[in-house]
C-alpha cells in the first residue's frame, strides 16, 4: 500500500531515536531493535487504513539502557550492638589491626555435668559380688580444658599466654540473656584455675581440612591446677554421697568460666568450636569382685585396674534438657589514633570523604558500611522505567597476611538516623533486611567481589513503595540447613558473624549496574 510520506519520516525519525540513544551496543540490542523495525513494516504492509494502525506505538520511545555511573555514597557505620551469645566459636586474643585498632575477645561459658556421666564412680553390681575397692578414685590423675582451633585472625607467630578463671560467687551467666559484645563482663576470681604460658598456637594441623570442620583441626589444652577447684571436683566422688552435683546444681557451684589471653603483643583472635569444647577429668582406680564358677565349684577373684576420664560439656543442655549453657564474647576495639576513631557510639557514620576515600567492614566489632543512591530516581527522568536487573558489586581492598574477609555478607533496610531497621521499637528485634532475589552474598575469590542482586529492591524504591533510606551492609552468620542443604542466614534475634574478619573497599570500587527499560510518553 501506498503509505504517507510524512508518516513515514515519523516512523523513521522513531526508529533512529531508539538506536542512538544507546549509551552501548549489543549483539542483543541490535536484534531487538531490527526485529521491532520490521514488525513494524510486516504491519504497516498488511494495512488498508494507515491512521489506524499502531498509532500508540507511535507516539512512545522505547528503550534499553545500562548504567554503572549512579552515585552511590558510602560512609562507615557504627551498629548499635552486635549480639555475641550462643556464637559457634569461643573467640579469645588480641590483635592490632593495621588500619582499624587494636581487638581484644575474652569468651565467657558455662561447662555442665550431666547425670548420664556423673563424677561419682558406681560399679556395676550385676553379677559380681565382694565388690571390693583397693584404689578409690578420690583424687585427680589431671584435669584439662580442651579447645579446637576453629578460626583465627592475625599474627600466629606471635606467642600468646592463656589464662583459665573461674567467676566470682557473686558473677551470673545466664543462657536466656542476650549477650552483646560490649555487655559488662562478669566478676571473676582473681586466681586462674589453669593456664598456659608463651605458647605459639597452632590453629590447624592439616591445611586441607575445610574450614568448620573440627575434626583434624588441633587443640589447645589448658592444665588445670588450682587446689580449691581441683578439691572441688574430687570432692564429688566421695563415695559416701548419694550423688554428686549434676546439672543446675553443679552450676550453682561452678557458674562459668572465663578464657582470657594476657599477650601484651600485636599476636591473633583465636577461634576455638564451641560445639568440641571439653572438660577432661582422668583418674584411676582399682578394685576386686567375685565371679562364682558356673560348675559351682570354686569362686574366682577379678581385679579391674583402669583409667577413666568424665567430661564437662561447654555446648549442651543442662541435665534437665530445658535449658542451654550460656556462653558469649566480649569483643574490646580500641580506635584510637586511627582513620575510624571518631566512631564512638551507635549511628556514628563517617563518609568516605573523611576516610582516605574508603568504607570499612569488621565483623564481631559493629563497624559495618552504608550505602546510599541519592541521584537513583533521576534515573526516570519523566520515563515509566523497568529494571531488568541492577547489581550492587563490591570490589575489597588486599588484606593483610593473616587477616581474611568476611564470608558472607547482607543487606539490612536502614533509618534516617543510620541505626539498622529493626522488627521491633523495643527490646532485641530482628533486623529488617533488604527483601530481593539476592541480598545475601558470599565473596567470590575468583572476581574478587561481592555482588549483591538488588533488582527488585531497587524498583521498590522507584516505584515509591520504599524509602530511599539507604541500606547497611554487615557480615552475617549463615547455616546450611540439614533439610534441604540451602545455605542462608540466621534469622534469628540478631545478624552476627562468629569471627573477627575484615574487609577494606575502595570508594570507586562499589558500584552499582542497573540494566533497565524504558518508555517515554
Amino acid at each position: 500500500m501506498n503509505y504517507p510520506q510524512k508518516n513515514w519520516n515519523t516512523f523513521q525519525k522513531r526508529v533512529l531515536t531508539v538506536t542512538t540513544i544507546f549509551t552501548r551496543s549489543w549483539q542483543v540490542r541490535k536484534a531487538f531493535i531490527f526485529g521491532v523495525f520490521f514488525s513494524f513494516l510486516a504491519i504497516l504492509s498488511a494495512c488498508e487504513d494507515p491512521k489506524g494502525v499502531g498509532s500508540d506505538v507511535f507516539v512512545e520511545d522505547i528503550g534499553l539502557l545500562y548504567t554503572d555511573t549512579l552515585t552511590v555514597d558510602a560512609s562507615t557505620v557504627l551498629l548499635d550492638s552486635i549480639a555475641s551469645y550462643s556464637t559457634s566459636n569461643l573467640l579469645v586474643g588480641r590483635l592490632i589491626d593495621p588500619t582499624l585498632g587494636a581487638v581484644q575477645a575474652t569468651a565467657y561459658f558455662q561447662i555442665s555435668n550431666l547425670t548420664a556421666d556423673t563424677i561419682r564412680s558406681n560399679v556395676d553390681t550385676a553379677g559380681r559380688s565382694n565388690v571390693k575397692w583397693i584404689t578409690y578414685p578420690s583424687k585427680n590423675d589431671s584435669i584439662r580444658l580442651i579447645l579446637p582451633y576453629s578460626f583465627v585472625q592475625g599474627d600466629t607467630l606471635q606467642n600468646q599466654s592463656f589464662k583459665l578463671y573461674q567467676l566470682a560467687s557473686t558473677a551470673t551467666l545466664d543462657p536466656t540473656v542476650v549477650y552483646y559484645n560490649n555487655s559488662t563482663a562478669p566478676a571473676l576470681n582473681p586466681t586462674p584455675i589453669g593456664q598456659l604460658n608463651n605458647v605459639k598456637i597452632r590453629p590447624i594441623r592439616d591445611k586441607r581440612v575445610i574450614q568448620g570442620t573440627t575434626g583434624k583441626f588441633d587443640s589447645l589444652r589448658i592444665p588445670i591446677t588450682e587446689p580449691s577447684f581441683v578439691k572441688f571436683l574430687e570432692s564429688q566422688r566421695d563415695i559416701a554421697k548419694t550423688e554428686a552435683l549434676v546439672g543446675t546444681g553443679f552450676k550453682e557451684i561452678v557458674r562459668g568460666l572465663a578464657l582470657v589471653s594476657e599477650s601484651n603483643n600485636n599476636a591473633a583472635i583465636v577461634g576455638f568450636s564451641s560445639g568440641g569444647v571439653q572438660m577432661q577429668l582422668y583418674y584411676h582406680y582399682k578394685y576386686t569382685y567375685t565371679v562364682r564358677n558356673t560348675a559351682n565349684t570354686l569362686d574366682s577373684t577379678v581385679t579391674v585396674d583402669t583409667t577413666k576420664s568424665n567430661n564437662f560439656y561447654v555446648a549442651i543442655t543442662n541435665a534437665d534438657g530445658t535449658s542451654f549453657n550460656a556462653r558469649y564474647n566480649k569483643i574490646t576495639p580500641t580506635r584510637t589514633g586511627t582513620t575510624i576513631s571518631k566512631l564512638t557510639k551507635a549511628t556514628d557514620i563517617l563518609p568516605s570523604s573523611q576516610t582516605n576515600n574508603e568504607a570499612y567492614l569488621q565483623s564481631g566489632t559493629g563497624v559495618g558500611i552504608k550505602v546510599k543512591f541519592p541521584n537513583l530516581l533521576k534515573l526516570k527522568n519523566n520515563k515509566d522505567i523497568a529494571i531488568n536487573k541492577a547489581l550492587l558489586i563490591l570490589e575489597p581492598k588486599g588484606n593483610p597476611a593473616g587477616y581474611t574477609y568476611p564470608s558472607d555478607l547482607i543487606l539490612v533496610e536502614t533509618t534516617p538516623a543510620n541505626r539498622p531497621l529493626r522488627t521491633t521499637t523495643t527490646g532485641e528485634g530482628s533486623f529488617s533486611f533488604v527483601l530481593g532475589e539476592g541480598t545475601t552474598t558470599s565473596y567470590a575469590s575468583r572476581t574478587n567481589e561481592y555482588s549483591f542482586n538488588v533488582t527488585s529492591s531497587l524498583q521498590n524504591i522507584l516505584a515509591g513503595r520504599k524509602n530511599n533510606n539507604g541500606w547497611m551492609i554487615t557480615p552475617t552468620l549463615f547455616a546450611t540447613n540439614s533439610t534441604t542443604g540451602a545455605r542462608g542466614p540466621v534469622l534469628g534475634k540478631s545478624v552476627l558473624n562468629p569471627d573477627v574478619t575484615r574487609a577494606i573497599f575502595d570508594r570507586n570500587n562499589i558500584k552499582l549496574k542497573v540494566y533497565y527499560t524504558y518508555v517515554t510518553k
